[in-house]
């Protein structure tokens, strides 16, 4: 889930693009969520929740302070990694700090050119934050990540056990996690290339040994969670020996 963030200290303003993207979300589908709309900084600071990934639209002038927006811009940067940061302001003129200071948004949203405008800003910037975050987690090493059609699905490599290939189905790869299973289109090469945690017990086989609950050398058959099983290779068991010791 994508957490959305909201800075607007007028309150009208603050509703109304709140309301817009609320309903590109909703219409889109996106695993995304406005968690935090407000109108002063304390209040936006104190309901900040500890997360790598988020979205944040800032209004650069909050109150008096026309450059309130850009500290609490500052401030985000340090405690998200991956923060994905877009102003509403009528001070065009402030664009150039956010370069000096390294905040480096991805939209700079003009309240002078009207609330059509703007309107087609939030949507456009909804799209590109949701996109930008399924490519972070489809090439994050700490999650395994996968594509069905057009849509980036992505879990835990904690809770992967198998991925597999069936001759019915040559050229896709099923998938076996916790809570999850699934069928995409890709290659066991590939993905054996792009994860090396993962081990490969036969050709048509790829595990991951940290869910491994048994193994049974006589049979070579490996068993996780949930009374998933798949054998070894006789080629592979010996590797397979030297792994787990």
């Amino acid at each position: 889930m994508l957490p959305v963030f909201l800075l607007e200290d007028d309150k009208q303003q603050l509703a109304t693009y709140q309301q817009i993207i609320n309903n590109a979300i909703m219409i889109n589908e996106f695993a995304m969520k406005l968690i935090v709309a407000s109108d002063n900084v304390a209040d936006f600071e104190r309901q900040l929740t500890i997360t790598k990934q988020g979205v944040f639209f800032l209004d650069m002038e909050i109150s008096d302070d026309k450059q309130a927006g850009l500290k609490v811009a500052e401030r985000i940067k340090a405690q998200v990694p991956f923060a994905q940061i877009a102003f509403i302001t009528t001070h065009e003129e402030l664009s150039f700090l956010t370069l000096k200071r390294k905040i480096a948004p991805f939209d700079y949203i003009l309240k002078d050119e009207g609330i059509e405008s703007i309107k087609q800003h939030l949507r456009a910037d909804v799209d590109l934050a949701y996109e930008n975050y399924e490519k972070t987690i489809y090439h994050h090493k700490s999650l395994f990540g996968y594509k069905i059609g057009d849509r980036y699905f992505s879990l835990p490599m904690s809770e992967l056990m198998v991925l597999y290939t069936d001759k019915t189905k040559p050229g896709d790869i099923n998938l076996v996690a916790d809570n999850v299973e699934a069928s995409f289109p890709g290659n066991l090469n590939h993905i054996e290339q792009q994860h090396p945690n993962l081990f490969r017990c036969d050709k048509s086989y790829l595990v991951n040994l940290d869910n491994l609950e048994s193994y049974d050398a006589h049979r070579r058959v490996l068993k996780f969670k949930n009374n998933v099983e798949c054998k070894v290779s006789f080629r592979k068991a010996r590797e397979l020996k030297k792994l787990l010791k």
